[in-house]
This record gives structure tokens, sequence and C-alpha cells, in this order.
């Protein structure tokens, strides 16, 4: 035996049938399931509700066929069959907030039609066809949600903050059911849950776009300092490679240098020390010739001290003008050996000359009774002297 299904669709919400309407000549029974409610009404008035069971043998078969066609049974009647079970509906939600901000989105209304209310689905029927799908539902109610519950509401709203806020949820779902009451209970509709889903307005998607524009600058200013510092290391690191190949060869040019300045320091040492060592020989020498000289210079001068102190002894014998002409010649000469002396000039020869001088003098002042006397050898040296001299001016020896 054939079953018949009233609802080809999951979009089909309630659907009303003549049960004449269906031509078949084998009888057809019809399956309602727990969520599933049928309504028979026959000339006009309610028969029965029936859910979760089978009409056996009640649409098609010859008989019927047969029936109708004689006039028996009943002429009108219909069968109403609906969803029990909860349904959305999406609408359509448009507006604006108090600073003007644009809203979109949709209202998501769960509804449901009640087993007992599926009677008052004739009020539908009796304007429209005989299907009501979603789309059939939402055109219904979409202008008067939007006039009575969305726009007044979003109206309200300072921003799309509040819009986004639990508050906000909880207050459209109260307008709906308040505002939207009268014309569920009309046809038999129940509101379980209304809830709004808001688009991404402008506002937040400029801020979005800021947000991460932000971001996106940060992460660029990380990655250029990241690369700066890696820049900056590189080039520390060069530097410090510079500064000691640098400094290496530094000390590379400066141990070479130190190395030829040690061995010219040596070279210039050793020629020092070479000659310190004839400085100090040839200040040896001059010191010895010196000290000889200055020997022979002593016993000289203590010669001629000598001489002078016999002739001044003499002298004094004589008379006071031949005393006083020989003193005087006697202080010249000694200023000027004096001088000689100072002068390093007083040698043997210049003795000599002043010796001569001085013993030309005496023969001068002598008497015609004193004759001048011949010369003599130096027992030291061999060199001449005359008579009358006390030392000898060649090697300063007494006589």
């Amino acid at each position: 035996m054939a079953t018949h299904r009233w609802r080809d669709s999951p979009e089909v919400i309630a659907r009303m049938i003549d049960s004449g309407s269906i031509k078949s000549w084998s009888v057809k029974n019809i399956v309602l399931k727990p969520n599933e409610t049928c309504v028979i009404m026959a000339d006009g008035k309610i028969q029965d509700i029936l859910s979760e069971t089978v009409l056996k043998n009640y649409v098609g078969g010859f008989t019927r066929w047969l029936g109708s066609k004689i006039g028996l049974g009943s002429s009108d009647h219909k069968l109403i069959f609906a969803m029990t079970g909860p349904f959305d509906l999406l609408f359509k939600m448009e507006g604006a907030t108090a600073d003007g901000g644009k809203i979109n989105g949709m209202l998501n209304m769960r509804l449901q039609i009640q087993r007992d209310d599926v009677p008052k689905l004739v009020n539908i029927f009796a304007n429209s066809g005989r299907e009501l799908n979603r789309g059939f539902f939402v055109k219904m109610y979409e202008t008067e949600i939007m006039s009575r519950v969305v726009i007044p509401l979003l109206s309200k709203q300072a921003d799309i903050n509040a819009v986004r806020s639990a508050d906000f949820a909880d207050m459209i779902e109260m307008a709906v059911r308040a505002e939207m009451r009268g014309s569920f209970d009309q046809y038999g509709i129940t509101m379980l849950r209304a809830f709004a889903v808001v688009n991404e307005t402008d506002l937040e998607k400029l801020q979005a776009y800021t947000q991460r524009t932000k971001v996106m600058a940060a992460r660029a200013d990380l990655v250029n300092e990241t690369a700066l510092d890696a820049i900056n290391r590189q080039q520390t690191l060069t530097l410090a490679r510079i500064e000691a190949e640098a400094n290496l060869a530094k000390a590379m040019a400066r141990g070479q240098v130190e190395v030829a300045l040690e061995s010219e320091l040596l070279e210039l040492r050793k020629q020092e020390a070479e000659w310190a060592a004839e400085r100090h020989d040839l200040t040896e020498r001059q010191d010895i010739e010196l000290s000889g000289k200055e020997r022979k210079m002593d016993i000289a001068m203590n010669a001629f001290e000598q001489v002078q102190a016999a002739k001044r002894a003499r002298m004094n014998q004589e008379s006071v003008a031949d005393l006083t002409k020989q003193q005087k010649t006697d202080d010249l000469h000694r200023d000027m050996m004096e001088m000689a002396a100072e002068k390093g000039a007083l040698t043997p020869e210049v003795m000599q000359t002043f010796l001569e001088q001085q013993s030309a003098q005496k023969g001068n002042n002598q008497t015609p009774k004193e004759s001048p006397t011949s010369d003599s050898i130096c027992t030291s040296c061999g060199g001449q002297v005359q008579m009358g001299w006390m030392a000898c001016p060649h090697c300063g020896n007494q006589l």
C-alpha cells in the first residue's frame, strides 16, 4: 500500500490540501511524524487534530472516487498539515544609531506552531496559497518587524558598541515579544527566541583598518629596529675588527722600529763608550801635562822669586832711586809673567826672554867694579844658563 507525503521540502512549514484532489486508484496512507500535525476539516468544521499516527485508507482509491461522482460523502473535505517543531526565520535588519552610524545585519527569530494552534492557520490560507514556507512568513512579518521593532530600537542606541552589547540583545528580544505578540497569536505562531546578528559597520571597518595599520606599522618599526640593530652590531664588529687589525699592524711596525732603534742605540752606545774612553784618556793626558806644567811653573816661579829676593837684597844696598826703579821693573816683569801664566803662554822661551831682559837690566844697573860673567851649562838638562840664575829655564831645576 502506497504512502502519501505532504511535505516535499524542508522549507515547507504548513500545507492545506483537499482530500479529493489526490487521484489514485489505490488507497494511500498518510504517516504523521512526532513533529507533524494534521487538522481534518469537513464542510468548514474541524473534525479532529491528529499527530504521531497513520491515516489509513484516507485518500485516493476507487471507492472515494466513485462516492464523489454519485454524491456520497463530504463534498468539502480538507486536510491542514503543519510542522510543530521549531523553525528559524531570518529578517533583514537596517537602521541607524543615535550618532548616525549605519547598521546592517540580520534578525534571527525562532518560531513554533503549537499542535492546538494549527487550526488558526486557516486565517492565512484564506488569503494566500495552499502552501506556507519560510519565505512566506519572512515577507509577511518583515515590514512590521522593521517599523515597529528594529528601527525604533536602533535609533535609541548611542553607537555600534551599544548595539553589540548584551543589553541590546535582551532589549530586542523583549521588544519583539511585546510588539509582535498580537500578530503571532492571530495565526497561531509562538516566538521562542530572537537575537540580532549585526554586520561590521564602516566605522568598525575603519577602526579595524586603523588598528591593522598600527599593528603593521609597529611590526614594520620592529623589523626596522631589528634590522638597524643588526646593522649596528655588524658595524660595531667591523669597526672592532678594523681597529684590531690596525693595532696589530701598529704593533708589528712598532716592533720592527724598536728592533731598528735598539740596533742603532747599541751602535750609538758603543760609539759613545769609545768616545768616553778617548775623552777619559785625553783628559788624563791633559791632566798629566797640566800637572807637569804647573809643577814646572811653580818651580820657575819659586826660582824667580828667589832671584828677585836676592836681587832686592843687593839692591837694598844701592841707592833709593835704583831700588825703586828696579822694583817697578820687577813688578812689571812679575805682572807680565802672571798674565802670561794666566793666558797659558808662559813657556821656557818666554821665561828665558824675561830672564835675559832681567839680566840685561841687571848689567845696566851694575857698578863699574862688576863685570859680566860667562854662560854655564845646567847639570840637569844640559841647557845653557847664565851666571847669577837661580833656576834653569829649560827644566826648572834649581841651580
